[in-house]
Protein backbone atom coordinates (compact mmCIF):
# COMPACT_ATOMS: atom_id res chain seq x y z
CA UNK A 1 0.00 0.00 0.00
CA UNK A 2 1.14 3.49 -0.53
CA UNK A 3 2.18 5.36 2.72
CA UNK A 4 2.17 9.37 3.02
CA UNK A 5 5.33 9.86 1.96
CA UNK A 6 4.67 8.30 -1.40
CA UNK A 7 2.02 10.05 -2.07
CA UNK A 8 3.62 13.40 -1.11
CA UNK A 9 6.33 12.53 -3.63
CA UNK A 10 3.63 11.57 -6.51
CA UNK A 11 2.35 15.27 -5.80
CA UNK A 12 5.43 17.24 -6.02
CA UNK A 13 6.10 15.34 -9.45
CA UNK A 14 2.67 17.36 -10.86
CA UNK A 15 4.67 20.13 -13.23
CA UNK A 16 1.22 22.08 -14.57
CA UNK A 17 -1.74 23.09 -13.07
CA UNK A 18 -5.16 24.08 -13.71
CA UNK A 19 -7.85 22.27 -15.16
CA UNK A 20 -9.38 20.16 -18.00
CA UNK A 21 -11.93 17.96 -18.93
CA UNK A 22 -11.84 14.19 -19.11
CA UNK A 23 -13.33 11.32 -19.30
CA UNK A 24 -14.46 10.00 -15.37
CA UNK A 25 -15.08 6.08 -14.54
CA UNK A 26 -16.89 4.04 -11.96
CA UNK A 27 -15.42 2.28 -9.16
CA UNK A 28 -13.00 -0.11 -9.57
CA UNK A 29 -10.40 -2.12 -7.61
CA UNK A 30 -8.21 -4.90 -9.67
CA UNK A 31 -4.57 -6.66 -9.06
CA UNK A 32 -3.16 -8.27 -11.76
CA UNK A 33 0.56 -10.48 -11.29
CA UNK A 34 2.53 -12.20 -13.85
CA UNK A 35 4.87 -14.46 -11.75
CA UNK A 36 8.46 -13.34 -13.06
CA UNK A 37 9.22 -17.34 -13.65
CA UNK A 38 12.71 -17.38 -13.21
CA UNK A 39 13.78 -13.72 -13.53
CA UNK A 40 14.58 -13.27 -9.67
CA UNK A 41 15.84 -16.63 -9.06
CA UNK A 42 18.85 -16.61 -10.97
CA UNK A 43 21.67 -14.58 -9.70
CA UNK A 44 23.87 -12.41 -11.96
CA UNK A 45 26.32 -14.63 -12.38
CA UNK A 46 23.91 -17.04 -13.60
CA UNK A 47 22.33 -14.68 -16.52
CA UNK A 48 26.03 -13.29 -17.15
CA UNK A 49 27.30 -16.77 -17.72
CA UNK A 50 23.97 -17.36 -20.23
CA UNK A 51 25.36 -14.17 -22.04
CA UNK A 52 28.84 -15.52 -22.16
CA UNK A 53 27.54 -18.79 -23.46
CA UNK A 54 25.47 -17.19 -26.79
CA UNK A 55 28.45 -15.16 -27.56
CA UNK A 56 30.57 -17.80 -27.76
CA UNK A 57 27.98 -19.76 -30.01
CA UNK A 58 28.01 -16.86 -32.26
CA UNK A 59 31.63 -16.39 -32.86
CA UNK A 60 32.25 -20.45 -32.99
CA UNK A 61 29.63 -20.21 -35.90
CA UNK A 62 31.09 -17.73 -38.20
CA UNK A 63 35.03 -16.76 -38.62
CA UNK A 64 33.75 -14.14 -40.73
CA UNK A 65 32.81 -12.13 -37.42
CA UNK A 66 35.00 -9.71 -36.28
CA UNK A 67 32.83 -7.74 -33.71
CA UNK A 68 30.09 -8.72 -31.46
CA UNK A 69 27.57 -6.92 -28.68
CA UNK A 70 25.11 -8.34 -26.75
CA UNK A 71 22.82 -6.42 -24.36
CA UNK A 72 20.42 -8.00 -21.45
CA UNK A 73 17.44 -5.84 -20.62
CA UNK A 74 15.68 -6.85 -17.57
CA UNK A 75 12.62 -4.87 -15.70
CA UNK A 76 10.42 -5.76 -13.02
CA UNK A 77 7.56 -3.75 -12.93
CA UNK A 78 5.38 -3.22 -9.96
CA UNK A 79 3.00 -0.11 -10.37
CA UNK A 80 0.03 1.14 -8.17
CA UNK A 81 -2.54 3.52 -9.43
CA UNK A 82 -4.79 5.48 -6.90
CA UNK A 83 -7.65 8.17 -8.11
CA UNK A 84 -10.43 10.18 -6.29
CA UNK A 85 -13.21 8.21 -8.28
CA UNK A 86 -12.02 5.23 -6.20
CA UNK A 87 -9.98 3.54 -8.55
CA UNK A 88 -7.85 1.22 -7.46
CA UNK A 89 -5.10 -0.59 -9.82
CA UNK A 90 -1.84 -2.80 -8.96
CA UNK A 91 0.03 -4.14 -11.66
CA UNK A 92 2.94 -6.53 -11.23
CA UNK A 93 5.17 -8.25 -14.54
CA UNK A 94 8.52 -8.67 -15.86
CA UNK A 95 9.85 -7.76 -19.00
CA UNK A 96 13.28 -9.22 -19.96
CA UNK A 97 15.05 -9.43 -23.20
CA UNK A 98 18.51 -9.72 -25.51
CA UNK A 99 19.99 -7.96 -28.37
CA UNK A 100 22.35 -8.95 -30.90
CA UNK A 101 24.44 -7.13 -32.71
CA UNK A 102 27.77 -8.26 -34.88
CA UNK A 103 29.97 -6.85 -37.53
CA UNK A 104 31.67 -9.04 -40.41
CA UNK A 105 34.49 -9.25 -42.83
CA UNK A 106 34.41 -11.39 -46.16
CA UNK A 107 36.38 -10.47 -49.41
CA UNK A 108 36.45 -6.79 -48.62
CA UNK A 109 32.88 -6.35 -47.64
CA UNK A 110 32.10 -4.99 -44.23
CA UNK A 111 28.60 -6.14 -42.93
CA UNK A 112 26.18 -5.40 -39.87
CA UNK A 113 23.28 -7.58 -38.66
CA UNK A 114 21.47 -7.69 -35.42
CA UNK A 115 18.64 -9.28 -33.84
CA UNK A 116 16.49 -8.89 -30.45
CA UNK A 117 13.80 -10.52 -28.36
CA UNK A 118 12.15 -9.68 -25.35
CA UNK A 119 9.35 -11.12 -23.52
CA UNK A 120 6.67 -10.21 -20.17
CA UNK A 121 6.26 -13.87 -19.31
CA UNK A 122 9.80 -14.17 -17.41
CA UNK A 123 13.37 -14.63 -17.93
CA UNK A 124 14.00 -14.53 -21.53
CA UNK A 125 16.33 -18.07 -22.01
CA UNK A 126 13.73 -19.83 -20.45
CA UNK A 127 10.94 -18.58 -23.01
CA UNK A 128 13.06 -18.31 -26.57
CA UNK A 129 15.62 -20.69 -27.71
CA UNK A 130 18.93 -19.48 -27.36
CA UNK A 131 19.54 -21.19 -31.20
CA UNK A 132 16.97 -19.35 -32.77
CA UNK A 133 18.61 -16.26 -31.72
CA UNK A 134 22.05 -18.09 -32.87
CA UNK A 135 20.78 -19.10 -36.00
CA UNK A 136 19.23 -15.85 -36.86
CA UNK A 137 21.70 -13.70 -36.75
CA UNK A 138 24.39 -16.42 -38.86
CA UNK A 139 21.62 -16.48 -41.26
CA UNK A 140 21.23 -12.34 -41.32
CA UNK A 141 24.76 -11.66 -41.90
CA UNK A 142 25.49 -14.39 -44.21
CA UNK A 143 22.92 -12.81 -46.44
CA UNK A 144 24.36 -9.52 -46.02
CA UNK A 145 28.11 -10.94 -47.41
CA UNK A 146 26.44 -13.10 -49.88
CA UNK A 147 23.96 -10.71 -51.17
CA UNK A 148 23.46 -8.28 -54.57
CA UNK A 149 22.77 -5.11 -54.76
CA UNK A 150 18.81 -4.44 -55.40
CA UNK A 151 17.89 -3.32 -58.88
CA UNK A 152 15.74 -0.01 -57.60
CA UNK A 153 12.46 0.92 -58.75
CA UNK A 154 8.48 -0.24 -58.18
CA UNK A 155 8.02 -3.88 -58.19
CA UNK A 156 5.39 -6.50 -56.56
CA UNK A 157 6.81 -7.21 -52.74
CA UNK A 158 6.16 -9.63 -50.00
CA UNK A 159 6.87 -8.24 -46.43
CA UNK A 160 7.49 -10.79 -43.69
CA UNK A 161 5.47 -10.13 -40.56
CA UNK A 162 8.57 -8.31 -38.90
CA UNK A 163 8.37 -5.69 -41.53
CA UNK A 164 4.45 -6.05 -41.71
CA UNK A 165 4.81 -5.21 -38.10
CA UNK A 166 7.59 -2.31 -38.13
CA UNK A 167 5.17 -0.52 -41.08
CA UNK A 168 1.60 -0.94 -39.20
CA UNK A 169 3.56 0.71 -35.87
CA UNK A 170 5.65 3.08 -37.18
CA UNK A 171 3.47 4.05 -40.57
CA UNK A 172 0.18 3.57 -39.58
CA UNK A 173 -0.04 3.32 -35.92
CA UNK A 174 1.58 6.69 -35.28
CA UNK A 175 -0.73 8.27 -37.29
CA UNK A 176 -3.70 6.66 -35.13
CA UNK A 177 -2.56 8.55 -31.32
CA UNK A 178 -5.00 10.75 -30.87
CA UNK A 179 -2.82 13.68 -30.22
CA UNK A 180 -1.57 13.38 -33.90
CA UNK A 181 -4.45 12.03 -35.39
CA UNK A 182 -6.88 14.89 -35.09
CA UNK A 183 -4.61 17.25 -37.40
CA UNK A 184 -3.11 14.60 -39.24
CA UNK A 185 -4.10 12.72 -42.66
CA UNK A 186 -5.93 9.85 -40.70
CA UNK A 187 -8.60 11.59 -39.28
CA UNK A 188 -9.63 13.47 -42.63
CA UNK A 189 -9.74 9.85 -43.77
CA UNK A 190 -11.90 8.11 -41.09
CA UNK A 191 -14.76 6.19 -41.86
CA UNK A 192 -13.18 6.24 -45.22
CA UNK A 193 -11.85 2.63 -47.43
CA UNK A 194 -8.15 3.16 -47.76
CA UNK A 195 -7.49 -1.39 -48.24
CA UNK A 196 -8.88 -3.95 -48.99
CA UNK A 197 -11.44 -6.05 -46.92
CA UNK A 198 -8.99 -8.22 -46.50
CA UNK A 199 -6.59 -5.56 -44.25
CA UNK A 200 -7.89 -5.01 -40.64
CA UNK A 201 -5.28 -3.38 -37.76
CA UNK A 202 -5.51 -4.09 -34.24
CA UNK A 203 -3.45 -2.08 -31.51
CA UNK A 204 -4.13 -4.45 -28.47
CA UNK A 205 -3.19 -4.49 -24.70
CA UNK A 206 -2.81 -8.10 -23.79
CA UNK A 207 -1.79 -10.91 -26.51
CA UNK A 208 -1.06 -14.68 -25.78
CA UNK A 209 2.13 -14.26 -27.51
CA UNK A 210 5.57 -14.52 -25.27
CA UNK A 211 7.09 -11.23 -27.25
CA UNK A 212 3.62 -9.09 -27.46
CA UNK A 213 5.13 -6.69 -24.41
CA UNK A 214 3.16 -4.09 -24.97
CA UNK A 215 1.16 -5.73 -22.08
CA UNK A 216 -1.17 -3.02 -20.41
CA UNK A 217 -3.96 -4.11 -18.80
CA UNK A 218 -4.67 -0.99 -16.88
CA UNK A 219 -2.89 2.45 -18.70
CA UNK A 220 -1.06 4.56 -16.88
CA UNK A 221 -4.66 6.53 -16.43
CA UNK A 222 -5.91 3.78 -14.97
CA UNK A 223 -8.22 2.96 -17.94
CA UNK A 224 -8.68 -0.79 -18.36
CA UNK A 225 -7.26 -1.41 -22.00
CA UNK A 226 -9.67 -2.23 -24.94
CA UNK A 227 -8.80 -4.05 -28.57
CA UNK A 228 -8.31 -0.71 -30.98
CA UNK A 229 -9.29 -1.41 -34.67
CA UNK A 230 -7.36 1.32 -36.38
CA UNK A 231 -8.46 -0.22 -39.61
CA UNK A 232 -11.03 -2.95 -39.82
CA UNK A 233 -12.04 -4.40 -43.22
CA UNK A 234 -9.78 -1.68 -45.18
CA UNK A 235 -11.63 0.92 -43.00
CA UNK A 236 -10.08 4.19 -40.95
CA UNK A 237 -12.20 3.01 -37.87
CA UNK A 238 -10.84 4.13 -34.85
CA UNK A 239 -8.05 5.90 -32.63
CA UNK A 240 -5.82 5.52 -29.70
CA UNK A 241 -7.26 7.58 -26.72
CA UNK A 242 -6.19 8.96 -23.34
CA UNK A 243 -8.86 10.19 -21.07
CA UNK A 244 -8.74 14.12 -22.38
CA UNK A 245 -8.78 13.41 -26.40
CA UNK A 246 -11.19 11.07 -25.55
CA UNK A 247 -13.59 13.75 -23.99
CA UNK A 248 -12.34 15.86 -26.79
CA UNK A 249 -13.87 13.67 -29.29
CA UNK A 250 -16.48 12.28 -27.29
CA UNK A 251 -15.34 9.13 -27.07
CA UNK A 252 -14.39 6.86 -24.40
CA UNK A 253 -10.53 6.24 -23.92
CA UNK A 254 -8.78 3.30 -24.65
CA UNK A 255 -5.90 2.39 -22.27
CA UNK A 256 -3.25 4.05 -24.04
CA UNK A 257 -2.18 6.51 -21.54
CA UNK A 258 1.56 5.45 -21.27
CA UNK A 259 4.67 6.63 -19.35
CA UNK A 260 7.94 5.57 -19.10
CA UNK A 261 8.41 5.65 -15.60
CA UNK A 262 6.29 7.46 -12.75
CA UNK A 263 8.64 10.81 -13.47
CA UNK A 264 7.57 11.45 -16.87
CA UNK A 265 4.62 12.88 -18.80
CA UNK A 266 1.70 10.05 -20.06
CA UNK A 267 1.40 10.07 -23.44
CA UNK A 268 -0.83 8.54 -26.09
CA UNK A 269 0.84 5.37 -27.14
CA UNK A 270 0.86 1.95 -29.02
CA UNK A 271 0.70 -1.25 -26.96
CA UNK A 272 0.93 -4.48 -29.40
CA UNK A 273 0.08 -3.03 -32.60
CA UNK A 274 -0.18 -6.07 -35.78
CA UNK A 275 -1.94 -6.37 -38.71
CA UNK A 276 -4.86 -9.13 -38.32
CA UNK A 277 -4.58 -12.98 -40.28
CA UNK A 278 -6.36 -12.84 -43.29
CA UNK A 279 -7.06 -15.66 -45.91
CA UNK A 280 -3.93 -16.67 -47.60
CA UNK A 281 -1.70 -19.58 -47.84
CA UNK A 282 1.92 -17.94 -47.74
CA UNK A 283 2.90 -19.34 -51.32
CA UNK A 284 -0.11 -17.73 -52.85
CA UNK A 285 1.57 -14.15 -52.40
CA UNK A 286 4.95 -15.74 -54.27
CA UNK A 287 2.04 -16.84 -57.17
CA UNK A 288 2.54 -14.46 -60.43
CA UNK A 289 5.21 -12.34 -59.61
CA UNK A 290 8.03 -12.53 -62.27
CA UNK A 291 10.41 -9.74 -60.70
CA UNK A 292 9.91 -8.70 -56.95
CA UNK A 293 11.26 -8.89 -53.72
CA UNK A 294 11.08 -10.76 -50.27
CA UNK A 295 11.75 -8.33 -47.51
CA UNK A 296 12.09 -10.33 -44.09
CA UNK A 297 13.59 -8.03 -41.47
CA UNK A 298 13.97 -4.23 -41.17
CA UNK A 299 17.39 -2.44 -40.26
CA UNK A 300 16.08 1.37 -38.59
CA UNK A 301 13.83 3.73 -40.59
CA UNK A 302 11.97 6.94 -40.43
CA UNK A 303 8.43 8.60 -40.83
CA UNK A 304 6.63 11.57 -41.37
CA UNK A 305 2.98 13.12 -40.18
CA UNK A 306 2.45 13.55 -44.22
CA UNK A 307 2.32 9.64 -44.06
CA UNK A 308 6.17 8.63 -45.81
CA UNK A 309 7.97 5.96 -44.72
CA UNK A 310 11.62 4.33 -45.50
CA UNK A 311 12.76 1.39 -44.03
CA UNK A 312 16.17 -0.09 -43.84
CA UNK A 313 16.27 -3.79 -44.99
CA UNK A 314 18.22 -6.32 -43.51
CA UNK A 315 17.78 -9.32 -44.91
CA UNK A 316 15.93 -9.80 -48.35
CA UNK A 317 15.58 -11.63 -51.04
CA UNK A 318 14.41 -11.53 -55.06
CA UNK A 319 11.50 -13.00 -56.39
CA UNK A 320 12.06 -14.73 -59.77
CA UNK A 321 8.70 -16.37 -61.41
CA UNK A 322 6.99 -17.08 -58.05
CA UNK A 323 10.44 -18.48 -56.59
CA UNK A 324 12.74 -16.94 -53.81
CA UNK A 325 16.34 -16.39 -55.50
CA UNK A 326 19.39 -14.51 -54.42
CA UNK A 327 19.82 -12.93 -51.04
CA UNK A 328 19.99 -9.03 -51.08
CA UNK A 329 22.63 -6.43 -50.02
CA UNK A 330 21.90 -2.85 -48.42
CA UNK A 331 18.33 -2.56 -49.42
CA UNK A 332 15.33 -0.31 -48.47
CA UNK A 333 11.83 0.38 -49.11
CA UNK A 334 9.86 3.82 -49.04
CA UNK A 335 6.58 5.31 -49.92
CA UNK A 336 3.36 6.73 -48.62
CA UNK A 337 1.73 5.33 -46.02
CA UNK A 338 -2.21 5.51 -47.44
CA UNK A 339 -1.01 4.19 -51.20
CA UNK A 340 0.86 1.24 -49.61
CA UNK A 341 -1.99 0.59 -47.41
CA UNK A 342 -4.27 0.30 -50.73
CA UNK A 343 -1.68 -2.02 -52.78
CA UNK A 344 -1.86 -5.03 -50.24
CA UNK A 345 -3.69 -7.46 -52.51
CA UNK A 346 -3.10 -10.73 -50.34
CA UNK A 347 -2.77 -11.01 -46.49
CA UNK A 348 -1.43 -14.35 -45.02
CA UNK A 349 -3.33 -16.77 -42.57
CA UNK A 350 -0.26 -16.42 -39.91
CA UNK A 351 0.12 -14.28 -37.18
CA UNK A 352 3.89 -13.84 -35.45
CA UNK A 353 4.74 -11.05 -32.80
CA UNK A 354 7.93 -9.23 -32.33
CA UNK A 355 8.54 -6.81 -29.63
CA UNK A 356 10.96 -4.02 -29.24
CA UNK A 357 11.04 -0.27 -27.79
CA UNK A 358 9.24 2.59 -29.25
CA UNK A 359 10.42 6.35 -28.63
CA UNK A 360 8.07 9.23 -28.61
CA UNK A 361 8.80 12.35 -26.57
CA UNK A 362 11.86 11.49 -25.51
CA UNK A 363 9.88 8.48 -23.61
CA UNK A 364 10.82 4.66 -24.56
CA UNK A 365 7.88 2.07 -23.35
CA UNK A 366 7.32 -1.13 -24.44
CA UNK A 367 5.78 -2.67 -27.76
CA UNK A 368 4.98 -5.35 -29.65
CA UNK A 369 4.32 -5.38 -33.38
CA UNK A 370 3.63 -7.99 -35.93
CA UNK A 371 1.31 -10.03 -38.42
CA UNK A 372 1.04 -11.83 -40.98
CA UNK A 373 2.76 -12.23 -44.70
CA UNK A 374 1.79 -9.65 -46.99
CA UNK A 375 1.83 -8.90 -50.21
CA UNK A 376 2.27 -5.32 -51.85
CA UNK A 377 1.31 -5.46 -55.58
CA UNK A 378 3.55 -1.82 -55.68
CA UNK A 379 6.27 -0.66 -53.33
CA UNK A 380 9.28 1.46 -53.97
CA UNK A 381 12.64 -0.64 -53.52
CA UNK A 382 15.92 0.95 -53.61
CA UNK A 383 19.23 0.34 -52.51
CA UNK A 384 22.93 1.89 -52.71
CA UNK A 385 26.42 0.17 -53.11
Amino acid sequence: KLDDSMISKAFSLIKEEGKVKIVLLPKKHDEIKIEPSGLLSRSVGEKIKDLEKLRQQVLSRDSRIKAISIRYYEDYVDKWYYSTEDREIHLIYPISGVSITVTAIEAGVTASASTTSFTYKGYIFDIVDENELVNTIINRIDKQLQGRFPKPGIFPVVLDPDVVGVFTHEALGHLAEADLAINGILHKLKGKKIASDEVTVVDSPHMDFPRGIGYTPYDDEGVEGIDVKIIDRGMVKDFLMDRFYAAYLGKMPTGNARAEDFRSQILIRMRNTYMAPGTHRLEELFEGIKEGYFMKSTLGGQTSSDGSFQFGIQEGYFIRNGEIAESLRASGISGFTIETMGEISMVSKDLLISSGFCGKSGQSVPVGTGGPFIRVEKLKVGGYE
